[in-house]
């Protein structure tokens, strides 16, 4: 979130839980999403806003996937990056929408869909963080504005090192 690195545990049962309740994906749910979130993760003060928004981003992805028929990760099919679960590492691109010229090339070019388009500022949203392949930053790169961001690949390094 921003300038503050963290991986989140535990979202795929935190989702599965509260769409088999048949809660819906509203306003009223973020709270909900982010105190089952900090049962198991440090979320920083300050910025628990950005987590509120994020979290109901992305169980409304979870839901459009249950909805449609889209596989969706089993507990035991969980993605890992070196042995370590794809959601305990940091690694996704943090856009800076004051940079941004629009350009789209980024939405464009990721093959992984991270991004979503957004209409209303006509700027891309990495609504999809952990879509991003560990390691990959050609989004940055290809960023005339440089408006994307990555965390230091030593901090994924530091997480695999002490796996």
């Amino acid at each position: 979130m921003g300038k503050d690195l963290i991986g989140l545990v535990g979202l795929d049962e935190i989702f599965e839980n509260v769409y088999q309740r048949g809660e819906e994906a509203d306003e009223l749910l973020k709270q909900k999403l982010l105190d089952e979130t900090k049962k198991h993760n440090y979320i920083p003060k300050g910025i628990e806003k950005k987590y509120e928004d994020a979290l109901l981003r992305e169980y409304k992805s979870f839901c459009e996937s249950k909805e449609s028929g889209e596989k969706v990760k089993e507990k035991d099919q969980e993605e890992t990056y070196q042995g370590v679960p794809r959601e305990a590492i940091p690694w996704f691109p943090t856009v800076y929408e004051e940079k941004c010229n629009g350009c789209k090339e980024c939405y464009d070019m990721c093959p992984t869909r991270v991004f979503i388009w957004d209409e209303e500022s006509k700027k891309p949203k990495a609504a999809y963080p952990l879509r991003c392949v560990v390691g990959c930053s050609g989004c940055a790169q290809i960023c005339k504005p440089k408006a994307i961001n990555f965390p230091q690949k030593s901090i994924v390094n530091n997480i695999l090192k002490r796996r």
